[in-house]
């Protein structure tokens, strides 16, 4: 079970985000885009839904891409961010075939949004929705994929629209095949279009405070619940200010 370190903390509260390196081995990546491979998902085309995909989790053809819902590298920090009863909101995989664009820029700390702030009281980190990034190929500097400006969870002024894509302030965050990143979703992000000779793949998973929810109904379908862990299924617990059923970190 790893810990955030101070310098961890102080890095994710200074930027909005945290990059953990080769988390994942490569056996696992194997397993993993095998798992992806044999859902069966129809080739990627140019829109934002057309790039993304799920059901695969609590798939019985997916059992290591459902582990990384609690996986040790990424437990820890939910758990301090979105407190002892954090539940997965959502989840679902980005795939970008060569050439396509990506995301617009949304996000930021001004406007507010319930659904996704950041805050820190008592020297304790509080985010309404927290996104982590599964690498599973490489997102080399200039190739696209996730950015953001950093620190703009924090920002006191709505984002002029001239701050878009080409924007200084736009920061591109290179990745590593097996690396993890951690996000406030309160930050100014998007995904920079793909400009690898290869596919884009990526899956994300979205948490929350137990009695929060950004995304409507269950982040798993009913039947598979039974297929998971009882951490994993602590985590796909119902949004509720009851949310009496802590996640176990171990």
């Amino acid at each position: 079970m790893t810990r955030l370190t101070d310098e961890e903390r102080f890095t994710f509260d200074l930027q909005g985000f945290l990059v953990r390196r080769g988390v994942l081995s490569a056996a696992e990546l194997r397993a993993v885009n095998a798992e992806i491979d044999a859902q069966g998902y129809p080739a990627p085309d140019d829109t934002i839904m057309g790039q993304r995909f799920s059901g695969f989790l609590g798939a019985v053809s997916a059992p290591t891409a459902t582990s990384l819902m609690d996986h040790d590298a990424v437990i820890d920090v939910v758990l301090e961010v979105n407190g002892s009863n954090a539940r997965l909101d959502h989840s679902y995989g980005i795939y970008m075939a060569p050439g396509t664009q990506g995301l617009w820029v949304h996000g930021g700390g001004n406007p507010f949004d319930p659904a996704q702030y950041y805050e820190v009281k008592q020297g304790r980190i509080h985010c309404g929705l927290i996104g982590v990034q599964w690498a599973l190929v490489d997102h080399p500097i200039g190739g696209g994929g996730f950015c953001c400006i950093p620190g703009s969870h924090k920002a006191n002024f709505v984002r002029p629209q001239t701050i878009d894509y080409g924007h200084p302030l736009i920061t591109e965050v290179p990745l590593v095949a097996g690396d993890v990143v951690f996000f406030t979703e309160a930050i100014t992000h998007g995904t920079l279009a793909w400009n690898q000779p290869y596919e884009r793949r990526s899956l994300f998973f979205k948490y929350s405070p137990g009695n929060s929810a950004y995304n409507a109904g269950s982040p798993i379908e009913a039947e598979r619940i039974t297929r998971l862990t009882h951490r994993q299924q602590a985590l796909c617990q119902v949004p509720s200010v009851a949310h009496h059923r802590p996640v176990q970190e171990a």
